[in-house]
């Protein structure tokens, strides 16, 4: 994961090394092969009904400040902001069109409505994702998707924007996926896939270092 951020803007190769990153996590915790997850991440972003105007880091912010008081809160505790962080990221793919329903819900309404034919790899059986699980995946393709934004309508924004967001949805995001790790994945994922997750949280250090670089 070489390069560095740019002087004005976030740099275009730290967000496609981050979207990689939580490309492989989202395929670690499923346990299929990344270019299995990154067919379903797409089926997910393109899929969900998101009826915002702004796009990219400035559809973050926006949704940050419109939410719930508490996210926004100096001396919330770390588990409440964390809860707060990732319900607002899994709200860019949290609504999906089944048909002409709409429903809650991302990673696991995605699973329960491809039939098996269309995976090459079996992936796990979405009743057994924990809430968390559930809650780290969209979070993470919420990520994804505007990282995705930014980079595809060059949408410019400041240090001061890049602090927020790594203050209150990187870090929040990236600490539970770190907790996870340690203490509860073991109990549903794989041993090939726990080797994973613990290289993913390494890559996420990186990519929290590179970001607080630029940032200082």
């Amino acid at each position: 994961m070489k390069g560095s951020l740019g002087e004005t803007t976030m740099n275009e190769l730290w967000m496609i090394d981050a979207e990689n990153t939580f490309t492989r996590l989202v395929a670690n915790i499923l346990h299929v092969k990344p270019k299995e997850s990154l067919r379903l991440i797409n089926v997910v972003i393109s899929e969900a009904s998101c009826p915002r105007d702004v796009f990219g880091i400035p559809a973050l912010i926006r949704v940050f400040e419109a939410g719930p008081n508490g996210v926004l809160a100096p001396r919330l505790s770390a588990a409440c902001a964390s809860n707060a962080a990732l319900c607002l990221l899994a709200s860019f793919v949290g609504e999906r069109k089944v048909g002409e329903t709409v429903v809650t819900g991302g990673i696991a309404i995605a699973l329960s409505h491809l039939g098996t034919r269309w995976w090459k790899d079996r992936p796990r059986n979405p009743e057994d994702f924990t809430e968390e699980e559930k809650a780290i995946v969209d979070s993470s393709i919420g990520f994804i998707r505007i990282f995705r934004e930014q980079r595809s309508f060059k949408v410019e924004f400041k240090k001061a924007d890049a602090c927020f967001v790594m203050e209150k949805a990187w870090n929040p995001l990236v600490e539970r996926i770190k907790d996870y790790d340690k203490n509860r994945a073991t109990k549903t994922v794989d041993l090939k896939n726990i080797v994973g997750l613990i290289s993913r949280c390494g890559e996420l250090e990186i990519l929290t270092k590179r970001l607080q670089k630029w940032i200082e």
